[in-house]
């Protein structure tokens, strides 16, 4: 059974610590400072009774130094100095080992009014949810380019694999219903025949992927792993009987 290591909690004059010389952990103090600055000091330092030396949390030390503290929290443990040197190591390792959920990250850190403190920037939120896998992907306004035509199901290819067909447009309208590009400014998009597929490309803005990607995550993770035809069939159903 695990012993529990004998431990007092005091406050401390930061004056009094002296970091680890040995600590090969290298934390960024900017951050841990603007933390502090923007949500208070919390939790403790640990620390070795005999030297008064930081095991654990000498980057929050550094942090509250930064911000003008004169005294942190600690706790101080009675170890020999191999202990401390393991505890130390441990600290620093077994943190490491952790990962993120990155829908339920993002969805925290989209419910903020700001990151200030978190650790975490625009940038960060930006990239976290582009690396989401939504289905939907951001298209480039460019013309479109002629369609290819249509293949019979009888035709093959040069490797001898049997084309796809894809739906194609009779167009009967004189010319002048006609835009530059051959297109009904007014015609609906093709109805795919049965048995096929068509692609419905949308055009987001940047805040809308955003918020496409962190709802069609909390859709996922509440009802499964839907398609995002399914999604957004329901969607414009509920829309249409509103």
């Amino acid at each position: 059974m695990p012993a529990i290591v004998s431990q007092t909690y005091r406050m401390v004059p930061v004056g009094d610590l002296e970091p680890h010389p040995e600590n090969p952990h290298r934390g960024d103090v900017d951050v841990i400072a603007e933390s502090i600055e923007k949500n208070g000091f919390y939790g403790t330092v640990m620390v070795q009774k005999s030297r008064m030396r930081i095991i654990a949390g000498e980057h929050r030390w550094r942090g509250a130094k930064a911000n003008g503290l004169a005294e942190v929290p600690a706790l101080i443990i009675d170890v020999d100095d191999a202990t401390a040197t393991r505890i130390m190591l441990a600290d620093n390792r077994t943190a490491e080992f952790g990962g993120y959920d990155d829908q339920v990250l993002a969805e925290l850190l989209r419910g903020l009014d700001d990151l200030d403190g978190t650790g975490w920037s625009d940038d960060d939120l930006n990239d976290l949810l582009a690396d989401l896998d939504s289905g939907i992907a951001i298209i480039e306004d460019v013309p479109a380019g002629p369609r290819p035509a249509a293949a019979t199901g009888d035709d093959e290819d040069d490797d001898g694999r049997e084309q796809r067909s894809r739906p194609r447009i009779d167009l009967d309208e004189d010319e002048d219903d006609l835009d530059d590009d051959g297109a009904d400014d007014d015609a609906p998009p093709p109805r795919p025949k049965s048995g096929l597929t068509a692609d419905l490309l949308i055009t987001l803005t940047a805040a809308e992927h955003d918020e496409v990607n962190a709802l069609l995550g909390r859709i996922r993770a509440r009802d499964g792993n839907a398609s995002t035809a399914q999604i957004v069939l329901a969607a414009l159903r509920a829309y249409a009987n509103f």
